[in-house]
C-alpha cells in the first residue's frame, strides 16, 4: 500500500518540493522514516502517533515506512509532522484525499493534535504557486504571513481534527480558505507606526560635515567608515542612520521577509522597516556570514536591503573583518558544506565605527594621544587595505567644543531628511528602472564612463584627483558614485566639478 503528497524544504532562503511517501505492511508494528531526515524529524513519530491518537483516530499497527524524496536533500525541522500524519489516515482510509494531488502541507503538530507554526512558510507559498498548486495547508499562526501569495488558496489549519473535517467535505474547506493579501493591507498598517523611533537626528549635536556625509552615505546607500575618539559621537550618528533610511518597497519587502521568515517560526506581518543589525564584536564568523549544520542566514543576509553597523570594528576578529571582502563587493555569500553550496543575499550598507588609535586620543585636540607612533601604526594594521578600498565614505568625527553643548541651534530633524533621502531615493528609482540595479553604489563600470563623460570637466578632475592621490580604480569607481549621488540630492541631472569635489572629500581620510 502505497501514497504520497506534497511537502516543502527549505535550502538557504529558497524552499524545494519533498515528496512524502509513505509504505504500510503487513509484519511487526514498526514506524521509519529514511530520506536523511535531522533528529527533529525522526522525533516526529511520536508525535504523530501520540496526535493521531489524541484526535480520536485509529493508527495501523503495522510496518510504516516513510520516504522524503529526493533522498539526497538533508531535511530539517519539523515541517512533515502534518503530510506524515495526513499519509497514515489517507492510507487508512480515515480521511478522503480528492484535492491531496493539487495540494501540498505543511505544519508541527502538537501531541494533541494542534498545529504549531514553522518558519519559512513565505518562501514554500512561492514555490506552491510555481508549482501550480491549488491549496496550501498551513498552521494558522501562518496564515498571514502566507497569504501574500496571491494565486495560491491559503488554508488555515487549527488542529488535525479541524484539517480531516475540511477534506472530507469541501463546504467547510472553501470556508476556511484565507483571503489573500496584497500591498495595502500589510502595508497600511505599519506606515503609519513606521516612524514611531524614540531617538532622532536632532538629538546630535554639532557635527554637521559628519551630518552631510551621513546623508549622502543612506541616499546612495554606500559604505562609511567613522572615526572619532571616544564621545565624539560616532555611535550616536551610526544608530540615527535607521530613522532617516527610506522604508521598503514591495519588492525588496518580500525578499527581506523570506529572509527572516526563515529565522523565526512565524512572521506577523511583511517588514517594511529596512533591516538595523548591530551585532557585538565578540560574534563567530558563522553568526556574521552564515552558516553551520544546516546553513542559517548570518548577520550580514539579516541586514539585506538595509544597514549594518559594526562598531568598534577593530575588536572584530580580524578573519571576520577579511571574510567581509566578497559579500561587500558582490552583495551575496555562497556558504558550502558537505559538497552543497547554498548563496544568501546580502546587499547591505556598511557603517563602521572605531577610535584612531589604541588610547582613542589620537589628532584629538583636549586629551593627549599617549601611543607611540609603532602603536598607531600596529593598530590601524588590524583593517587591511582592500577592506578600506571597499568602504566608500571615510569621516574623521572630531570631539565637539565646550561651547557647542550649549549653543541654541536648531537641527534638522529625522523626518525632515528623511524626506530628502525618499526624493533621491525616487530618482535613483527612475533612472535605474530599466537597469539590474537600484541604487548608485550598484552601478557597473558601463553606466560609470557613462556618467563621467557627460561632462569633459569632470574627466580631468577625475584624473587630477586620481594622479594626486594614487587611488585604485575600486576608489575611482567610489568617487564616481558618491559624486552621483551628491547630484541627486541637488537635483542635478549630470555630476558637476563641486559634486565630485566633495566626493574626493569623503575618499581621502588620513590617519
Amino acid at each position: 500500500m502505497f501514497f504520497k503528497l506534497d511537502s516543502f524544504a527549505l535550502v538557504g532562503i529558497n524552499a524545494v518540493k519533498v515528496a512524502v511517501e509513505i509504505h504500510i505492511s503487513n509484519g511487526l508494528p514498526s514506524f521509519s522514516i529514511v530520506g536523511l531526515p535531522d533528529k527533529t524529524i525522526n522525533e516526529s513519530k511520536d508525535r504523530v502517533k501520540a496526535s493521531i491518537l489524541n484526535s480520536n483516530f485509529k493508527f495501523p499497527l503495522k510496518k510504516i515506512v516513510i520516504n522524503l524524496s529526493p533522498a539526497d536533500l538533508k531535511k530539517e525541522g519539523p515541517f512533515y509532522d502534518l503530510p506524515i500524519a495526513l499519509c497514515i489516515l489517507a492510507l487508512s482510509g480515515q480521511v478522503k484525499h480528492n484535492v491531496f494531488q493539487s495540494s501540498c502541507f505543511i505544519g508541527e503538530l502538537s501531541l494533541d493534535g494542534k498545529l504549531n507554526p514553522v518558519k519559512g512558510v513565505l518562501s514554500m507559498s512561492e514555490k506552491a504557486e510555481i508549482l501550480g498548486k491549488t491549496y496550501f495547508f498551513v498552521p494558522e499562526k501562518n496564515v498571514l504571513e502566507a497569504s501574500v501569495i496571491k494565486k495560491v488558496n491559503i488554508v488555515s489549519c487549527v488542529n488535525l481534527n479541524q484539517l480531516v473535517e475540511m477534506l472530507n467535505n469541501e463546504e467547510i474547506l472553501k470556508r476556511n480558505i484565507a483571503k489573500p493579501c496584497g500591498f495595502k493591507d500589510f502595508f497600511s498598517k505599519q506606515h503609519n507606526n513606521s516612524n514611531n523611533e524614540k531617538i532622532d537626528f536632532k538629538d546630535v549635536k554639532g557635527q554637521y560635515r559628519a551630518k552631510r556625509a551621513m546623508e549622502i552615505a543612506v541616499s546612495g546607500m554606500h559604505n562609511i567608515l567613522l572615526v572619532g575618539p571616544p564621545g565624539s559621537g560616532k555611535s550616536m550618528l551610526a544608530e540615527r542612520a535607521k530613522t532617516i533610511i527610506p522604508d521598503l518597497e514591495f519588492d525588496e519587502s518580500i525578499e527581506v521577509t523570506k529572509i527572516y521568515s526563515i529565522s523565526k517560526k512565524y512572521i506577523n506581518n511583511l517588514m517594511i522597516k529596512r533591516p538595523f543589525r548591530h551585532p557585538h564584536h565578540s560574534i563567530t564568523s558563522p553568526g556574521m556570514l552564515g552558516g553551520g549544520a544546516y546553513i542559517k542566514p548570518g548577520e550580514i543576509s539579516l541586514a539585506h536591503r538595509g544597514i549594518l553597523f559594526l562598531d568598534e570594528f577593530t575588536e572584530f576578529d580580524s578573519k571576520i573583518i577579511e571574510s567581509l571582502r566578497q559579500p561587500l563587493e558582490n552583495k551575496k555569500i555562497a556558504i558550502t558544506r558537505n559538497n552543497f553550496t547554498i548563496e544568501l543575499p546580502c546587499f547591505f550598507m556598511l557603517i563602521v565605527a572605531m577610535n584612531p588609535c589604541f588610547c582613542g586620543y589620537f589628532g584629538d585636540k583636549y586629551n593627549k594621544c599617549k601611543c607611540s607612533q609603532k602603536d598607531i601604526e600596529k593598530y590601524w594594521k588590524k583593517i587591511s587595505g582592500p577592506i578600506l578600498d571597499r568602504i566608500d565614505m571615510q569621516i574623521n568625527i572630531p570631539r565637539l567644543k565646550e561651547e557647542d553643548y550649549v549653543k541654541n541651534e536648531k537641527p534638522e530633524s529625522s523626518k525632515e531628511i528623511k524626506e530628502r533621502i525618499k526624493n533621491t531615493f525616487l530618482t535613483q528609482f527612475e533612472r535605474n528602472s530599466k537597469r539590474s540595479f537600484k541604487f548608485n553604489s550598484e552601478a557597473t563600470p558601463e553606466i560609470l564612463n557613462k556618467w563621467v563623460n557627460e561632462s569633459n570637466p569632470i574627466k580631468e578632475l577625475l584624473i587630477n584627483y586620481s594622479r594626486k592621490s594614487g587611488f585604485s580604480i575600486r576608489s575611482i569607481a567610489s568617487i564616481i558614485k558618491i559624486s552621483r549621488t551628491i547630484a541627486d540630492i541637488e537635483g542635478s541631472k549630470t555630476i558637476k566639478e563641486e559634486h565630485l569635489a566633495e566626493a574626493y572629500q569623503y575618499k581621502t581620510y588620513n590617519k
